[in-house]
């Protein structure tokens, strides 16, 4: 700073005051342009840690899909696609089953004709509705039984589970819904390759011989004016 001072050639008080005019412009320019912003900063550090957190845990969750695939195999493999036809049936089946283990009676047991819509692209699910009247110890263990397992039957809905006549049981109306693996979809066979088309070019008409006559010129045509 001094050395460019000297190469001005100014005398004390004139470097006096150009230091000092050079000083306030630098204030001023920090408080127009610097001060305002000095949370800017720790603003743009923030967003950038959180940017780098976010990364890093959709990296975290890329490079555990081999993983989320195996699982996903595994669980198609561990039952065996069921017929919708049959799927209702095997329901009933199921349930009755568990109940007599259970020690649960079934006053009726009615499947639902219809399949339950579902946007699950793996599963398809079937419902039934029973009416049992059995103790609460029974109907405890009957509903974990269902639930256990390979069954993947779930309570949807219970209703009007009240005591029976005696007092000594309960009796009530219950909604079950099981899912059952969908059956995979045979690849589409694959599709031939179409021959190329070759393009057909017109016949050309016959060249015309170059020693044919040439046609006379056509004669001028004259009209003639009649006198009055």
């Amino acid at each position: 700073m001094s050395q460019v001072l000297e190469r001005l050639n100014l005398r004390p008080q004139e470097r006096r005051i150009l230091v000092g005019v050079l000083t306030v412009v630098l204030v001023v320019l920090n408080a127009v342009f610097v001060w305002p912003h000095r949370k800017d900063w720790m603003l743009l550090q923030t967003e950038l840690a959180k940017g780098r957190a976010t990364l890093k845990t959709y990296r975290d969750e890329i490079a555990r899909a081999p993983d989320y695939r195996a699982r996903l195999a595994h669980l198609e493999d561990q039952g065996s696609a069921v017929l919708p036809a049959d799927q209702a049936n095997q329901l009933v089946r199921t349930v009755q089953n568990q109940a007599i283990q259970n020690n649960v009676f079934l006053s009726s047991i009615r499947p639902r004709n219809t399949p339950v819509a579902s946007t699950n692209l793996y599963f398809d699910e079937q419902v039934v509705d029973l009416s049992l009247n059995t103790g609460d110890k029974e109907l405890v263990e009957f509903l974990l039984a269902l639930g256990s397992g390979g069954s993947m039957i779930r309570v949807r809905d219970i209703n009007s589970l009240r005591p029976d006549s005696s007092q000594s049981k309960l009796a009530g109306d219950l909604t079950l819904v099981a899912s059952y693996q969908k059956k995979p979809k045979a690849a589409p066979p694959p599709v031939a390759p179409r021959p190329p088309i070759t393009a057909v070019r017109p016949p050309t008409a016959a060249a015309k011989p170059t020693n044919a006559a040439p046609k006379p010129p056509a004669q001028p045509i004259t009209t003639t004016r009649k006198k009055t």
